[in-house]
């Protein structure tokens, strides 16, 4: 793939994620965010102009006066400080160009979208993300436990879970397998990944499949398949509350969730429980992996939610659960965290 192709379709990414956040902002009344973030897409607009106006050939689907219009029209709105005009510009005309552009590069160009080594590299840098959680996780159990023989039970037993998944964290990666289980990947709109997985357990706690009389279990999305960072913005802020300062998200997905809540509450502790190896084997193998250089966020591997129910259990512990409904429906069934989500129910049966 062409270098400056690649870099504007990485570019582009950022100038998806920054217009999408603007509006939501715009939306909400939040007028100084939304334009602190569109003050950091003027280099990304000026890219994509320049490069579909110079190769018309590539870009030959795109009308270069059209391209000029959107441009003159954000100009004006901007200048006239009509906000409402303004969100309406870069939602209907700015917002689907660049999705245009991001769908012809994808479409006409062989994007690496799963490299061997940096795949290694971050599930290196995720076991060790794993082991300090865990530490931090430990560090939380109640004093009047400490030195017990409950604890040291719990010790031990803590110890074999560590072998066996790292076990299973370094097993390869086999896309048939994971295709023939009912896992995918796919690029969205804006260039970022979405997933699909199945929507009933179909491996045992090592990993392999189990038998089953399904051949092809049934799979849901965990993201959009559109502007998956609009969607973890928005999901991040029904989330977010200013005193709140210690998170515990049920779901990993592919993070993005996960990272705008980092981006709304950065001095907070989040703490991400995922129940399936596979979405964290997938999230490290296809996203840029920056959760995991995140000090203030840490990720649990927690097969059976026993970890999350325990947390659950101590008062006061878990400031605010977040829960990530596509990774809820998927994990497995927990009273406690049902609970908190009493809709679910009549959801499922709609």
């Amino acid at each position: 793939m062409d270098k400056e192709l690649h870099n504007l379709f990485l570019s582009n990414i950022k100038l998806l994620a920054y217009v999408d956040r603007a509006i939501c902002c715009f939306r909400m009344s939040m007028y100084d965010r939304a334009l602190e973030m569109i003050s950091l897409t003027g280099e990304g607009i000026g890219d994509i102009c320049d490069a579909v106006i110079k190769d018309r050939d590539y870009f030959s689907d795109f009308i270069t006066e059209s391209v000029e219009e959107i441009l003159g029209k954000l100009l004006e709105a901007k200048k006239a400080r009509d906000y409402t005009l303004l969100a309406d510009l870069y939602e209907m005309q700015l917002v689907p160009f660049v999705c245009a552009v991001q769908e012809t590069i994808v479409r006409r160009e062989d994007l690496l979208v799963f490299d061997e080594e940096t795949y290694k590299k971050n599930i290196k840098t995720m076991r060790a993300k794993i082991d300090v959680s865990m530490i931090r996780y430990d560090a939380d159990i109640p004093a009047s436990e400490a030195g017990s023989e409950a604890f040291y039970a719990h010790e031990d037993e803590r110890e074999r879970f560590r072998v066996n998944r790292n076990a299973l964290l370094e097993e390869p990666m086999l896309p048939e397998q994971l295709l023939a289980n009912g896992y995918t990947v796919e690029f969205t709109s804006s260039g970022l990944m979405t997933a699909k997985a199945p929507l009933k357990p179909v491996t045992d706690g090592r990993g392999k499949k189990k038998n089953s009389p399904e051949k092809d279990p049934e799979s849901i999305y965990l993201h959009t398949n559109l502007r998956v960072v609009s969607e973890g913005f928005m999901l991040a802020g029904s989330w977010y509350d200013k005193e709140v300062q210690d998170y515990d998200v049920v779901g990993l997905g592919l993070g993005y969730h996960v990272a705008e809540l980092s981006n709304l509450a950065p001095s907070s502790r989040i703490t991400v429980y995922e129940s399936d190896m596979n979405i964290i084997k997938l999230y490290c193998a296809f996203t840029d992996a920056g959760l995991l250089v995140n000090r203030n966020i840490f990720i649990i591997y927690d097969p059976d939610m026993k970890l999350l129910e325990k947390r659950l259990d101590e008062s006061g512990k878990s400031a605010k659960v977040c829960i990530h409904y596509p990774s809820f429906r998927r994990a497995p069934y927990m009273k406690k965290l049902a609970d908190l989500v009493p809709w679910s129910g009549l959801v499922e049966k709609c």
